[in-house]
């Protein structure tokens, strides 16, 4: 059943911008390659952290609008936990049901 998502990342400030927008591209090629739609993307750049995630006080924040499968939902979620890219991250079911 696909169900529209929305994921918010958090990626190392270490990177440039367009690195950072490069990190994000992979992660929207694993939700296409896996059969989901991307709606749209906001880019919020670098900000300043509420507190510290592994000792960085910085990150470049990214929110992704998609539609997806459960798999493909798997695939993101497995992509997150194993990048070393990314601080933290969450998937929110927009669909409602």
């Amino acid at each position: 059943m696909i169900k529209d998502y929305e994921s918010m990342i958090i990626l190392k400030p270490q990177y440039t911008q367009d690195e950072a927008v490069k990190q994000n591209d992979s992660v929207v090629a694993v939700i296409t390659d896996n059969g989901g739609e991307l709606i749209k993307t906001d880019t919020w750049g670098k900000r300043q952290l509420a507190y510290p995630i592994e000792k960085q006080t910085e990150g470049y924040y990214f929110i992704n609008y998609f539609r997806a499968d459960s798999e493909s939902l798997k695939a993101i979620q497995r992509l997150y936990n194993i990048s070393e890219s990314v601080l933290r991250f969450i998937i929110i079911d927009r669909s409602g049901k």
